[in-house]
């Protein structure tokens, strides 16, 4: 008995070692036949073939030179997944950023190597979930106003004029603009004629930088205030600082040229024209003389923004216009502010009436009439920062900021007292809503 056992269980044995065996061999024949379907596969995704399979297609955002441009800057696997979105009929131009973290637009242009040594182009490199690009309104840095003497007093620099979580938002902002309501000069004589004007040691221009501003509107009617000379020295002492700026310059040409920054792979269009004063005084670019953009007419301005939108992703058109001290909307206002989106702008903002103007969506577009004065003089008022949110997969949403000016001092506000800035502002907007938090929205 004990022996049939122990034959019964050598058998056994044999049995589980010839299993084994059997099954060694047909995985190891798996596995070698999955690597040498693998090499097949790679074999078969030859980049010379990815792109010939691309290029079979006949779309003519590419061709062979560009599909060589982007497997050497961004591999072989952004090819093999666009031919996967070419196969699978999802190919449309915002695959790019997708695929790149590049819109097509700003492809293109690294392929045609246009930003190097441009000086109207800063490319910010780095990506984010969320950009914030922030507008203000008009600025004052002229020693002969009511700002600086209590900058200068107060000996506290910028926090003797702004609070301090004002700074922090305005520096925290990816981008920060504002209007430059004077010039930077020693020179010059009064422009006649003028109640009011304004000019700023160019010394002061550093006081940008403690509020984190990235690029300045120039196209208002106080940039002339002290003539030519002065005007000339404003452009100079921007220059001398890398301050970039828009809407003013020494012919039509640069006045009316876009400022454009290339951030979370977008490509943004800045343009700025001013059509501010009753009895036209500030002068306007020509072709071979010095002054600022100007919109009385707006279809110069229509035109520069449709161009403009050819050029790139989005288009920010920046008004100086509406009516002085009033948040009523000038009917040109909302005519104009309709066609220049109608043209390829994407946001409208206004500055100039001192306060506060409503809002209007347009086509699904923003247009924030006026942010009035900033910081600009003893006016006791509620102002406020306009903040584009662009997110990475390219949408726009919009929150306002509310603060207010007093005393020579802006601060930003909040609980009770910001509500009430909302509901004004919901008041003398069209078809706006801005929430509690500051969000804005159509009307539905």
């Amino acid at each position: 008995m004990k022996k049939i056992k122990l034959r019964k269980w050598v058998y056994v044995a044999l049995v589980i070692i010839l299993a084994v065996c059997i099954s060694s061999v047909y995985f190891t024949g798996v596995k070698n036949s999955k690597k040498e379907s693998n090499k097949s596969e790679e074999k078969k995704l030859d980049i010379g073939d990815i792109k010939k399979e691309i290029l079979s297609y006949n779309e003519d955002d590419f061709d062979n030179s560009f599909l060589d441009f982007i497997n050497e800057n961004y591999g072989n696997k952004t090819l093999q997944k666009l031919l996967e979105k070419l196969k699978d009929n999802k190919y449309d131009k915002t695959v790019w950023h997708e695929l790149t973290g590049n819109s097509y637009i700003v492809l293109n242009d690294l392929y045609n190597d246009k930003y190097k040594n441009n000086s109207q182009v800063t490319v910010i490199d780095g990506s984010k979930d969320n950009v914030k690009i922030s507008f203000a309104g008009d600025i004052s840095l002229a020693d002969n106003w009511e700002i600086m003497p209590y900058y200068k007093s107060r000996n506290k620099k910028i926090y003797g004029v702004l609070s301090t979580d004002t700074v922090d938002y305005m520096k925290n902002s990816d981008l920060m603009i504002i209007n430059n309501e004077f010039s930077f000069s020693n020179r010059g004589t009064p422009m006649a004629n003028k109640t009011y004007t304004f000019r700023a040691n160019p010394s002061n221009v550093s006081i940008y930088d403690e509020i984190g501003v990235d690029m300045v509107t120039l196209a208002n009617n106080h940039v002339y205030d002290f003539g030519t000379d002065a005007f000339l020295d404003t452009l100079d002492t921007l220059k001398e600082h890398n301050m970039p700026y828009i809407g003013a310059g020494r012919n039509i040409d640069e006045a009316s040229k876009p400022y454009y920054f290339v951030i979370n792979g977008y490509k943004i269009a800045f343009l700025n024209a001013s059509r501010a004063e009753k009895f036209i005084l500030t002068p306007e670019a020509g072709e071979n003389s010095p002054g600022v953009f100007r919109a009385y007419d707006p279809k110069p301005m229509a035109s520069a923004i449709e161009k403009a939108k050819n050029e790139s992703d989005y288009v920010v058109a920046l008004l100086h216009w509406g009516k002085e001290d009033s948040h009523e909307l000038e009917d040109v206002i909302l005519k104009d502010a309709k066609l220049y989106v109608d043209s390829g702008a994407s946001l409208v903002v206004g500055t100039h009436a001192h306060v506060l103007e409503g809002m209007e969506y347009y086509k699904d577009k923003l247009i924030a009439y006026n942010l009035g004065d900033f910081l600009f003089s003893h006016v006791s008022d509620y102002t406020g920062i306009l903040t584009l949110n662009l997110s990475y997969d390219g949408k726009m949403t919009y929150q306002f900021i509310p603060a207010y000016q007093k005393d020579f001092f802006t601060s930003i506000i909040s609980g009770d007292e910001a509500e009430k800035l909302y509901s004004l502002m919901n008041k003398w907007s069209v078809n706006v809503n801005i929430d509690s938090n500051g969000n804005i929205k159509e009307n539905s």
